[in-house]
C-alpha cells in the first residue's frame, strides 16, 4: 500500500459536486456561461419600403369612409384608383369581343389620339345629367346592337361615378371651383391601341406627354384587359398594374388651375403587353371630363364634329331602335 501510494503523482480528485437543476456536475461559472449561450439573439427583419402608388378607393365606401383618402391621393399623386365600381367584367368582355368589328365598321368616325397611340371613337356625351350617343350610325347595324346596349350601360355607370367624384372634390373649395366643376361636360370614348405600337409607346413615355394628355379637368381610364398604368408625377415616373377591376382617375390642367395648384395635374397612360393568344389590339373605355367650349380630346377632325351635331339621346334610341331593326329587313327586301 505504501509502495502504491508513493507512485501516485497527484492527489485523487475531490468528489463530484451535487448537480443543481437540470445540469449535473456544473460549476457556477460554467452554469452562467450555458445560461447566456442558450438565449438566441433578437433578430429583426429588414424594413421593406413599397413603392408609392395612388390610393385604391372602394366606390361603395364613398363619400364617407374613403373621401379623405381620395383627396390625399389627388393632392399627392394627382391620381387615384376606384375598385368595386359596379361595371361587370362579363359586360366588358362582351364589348371587347366585338370592339374590333365596331372599329372596322365605323372607321369614318375614328380619329387619331396622336401619331403613335392608336384610334378613338367618340361614343357618348354627357352634360348636366343628360346622355346622348354622338352618331346615328351606331343603331343602324343590328349585328352591333348588343355592343351599343352595353356601351350605354357602361356610360351611365361612369357618369354616376363622375358625379360622385366631383362632389367629393368640391369639399372645402371656393365658390368659383364648385361652379366650374359643376359646369363640366363629359365625353366617353372607345379607344383602340394596336399592339405593334407598344415599342413606340414605351419610347415616347416622357414628361413631354403632359401637355398632350392633360387638357381637361379629369380623365377616367377603364382598361378592358390587364395592363400597366404609367403616371408622370412631380416625384418622377410611377407605374402599377391595373385592369378591368379598376378605374384609374387622373387630374388635368383645368382642375389644377381651378384649385390654385392644390390638385396636381399628371399625364396617364396604359401600356398593354400582348401575348401569343391576344388579338392585334387592346381596348379601353375612357371618359374625359372638361369645361364647356373645350375640345375634350385633342386631334378631333371636322368630320367627327359634324357627326356629333346629329345627336339622339340614349332614351330615344332605345325607343326607336326596335322599329329600325324591324323596318330594315323589309326595306332591303
Amino acid at each position: 500500500m505504501r509502495r502504491c501510494n508513493s507512485q501516485i503523482p497527484a492527489p485523487l480528485p475531490s468528489p463530484i459536486p451535487t448537480g443543481r437543476g437540470t445540469r449535473s456536475a456544473a460549476s457556477e461559472t460554467f452554469s452562467q456561461f450555458l445560461e447566456k449561450s442558450l438565449h438566441l439573439p433578437e433578430l429583426t427583419l429588414p424594413v421593406t419600403h413599397l413603392p408609392p402608388a395612388p390610393a385604391e378607393i372602394d366606390f361603395r365606401s364613398l363619400p364617407l369612409a374613403s373621401a379623405d383618402l381620395m383627396l390625399r391621393s389627388v393632392r399627392e399623386f394627382g391620381a387615384f384608383r376606384i375598385r368595386c365600381h359596379g361595371i361587370s367584367g362579363v359586360e366588358l368582355q362582351v364589348m371587347t369581343d366585338e370592339a374590333e368589328n365596331v372599329f372596322q365598321k365605323l372607321r369614318n368616325v375614328v380619329v387619331e389620339l396622336n401619331g403613335h397611340d392608336g384610334e378613338i371613337i367618340t361614343c357618348v356625351r354627357s352634360s348636366k345629367g343628360s346622355m346622348e350617343f354622338t352618331a346615328n350610325d351606331i343603331i343602324r347595324d343590328q349585328v352591333d346592337r348588343n355592343f351599343w346596349v352595353h356601351m350605354g350601360n357602361v356610360a351611365s355607370r361612369l357618369d354616376s361615378i363622375v358625379e360622385q367624384v366631383s362632389l367629393i372634390l368640391q369639399d372645402n373649395t371656393s365658390v368659383e371651383f364648385k361652379e366650374r366643376i359643376q359646369d363640366t361636360e363629359s365625353v366617353i370614348c372607345l379607344c383602340r391601341y394596336p399592339h405593334d405600337n407598344v415599342t413606340k409607346q414605351n419610347e415616347d413615355t416622357s414628361v413631354k406627354r403632359k401637355d398632350r394628355y392633360c387638357d381637361h379637368a379629369l380623365r377616367f381610364y377603364l382598361p378592358m384587359e390587364p395592363c400597366i398604368f404609367y403616371v408622370q408625377t412631380e416625384r418622377g415616373p410611377l407605374s402599377f398594374d391595373t385592369g378591368p377591376h379598376n378605374i384609374v382617375v387622373t387630374v388635368g390642367k383645368q382642375l389644377q388651375e381651378w384649385s390654385d395648384g392644390e390638385f396636381k395635374s399628371v399625364p396617364g397612360e396604359m401600356l398593354f403587353m400582348p401575348s401569343l393568344q391576344s388579338s392585334s389590339a387592346s381596348f379601353s373605355i375612357e371618359l374625359i371630363c372638361s369645361a364647356p367650349l373645350k375640345v375634350p380630346t385633342q386631334g378631333l377632325k371636322n368630320s367627327v364634329s359634324e357627326d356629333c351635331d346629329k345627336i339622339i339621346s340614349l332614351t330615344d334610341q332605345n325607343m326607336v331602335a326596335p322599329f329600325i331593326f324591324i323596318w330594315m329587313p323589309v326595306a332591303w327586301s
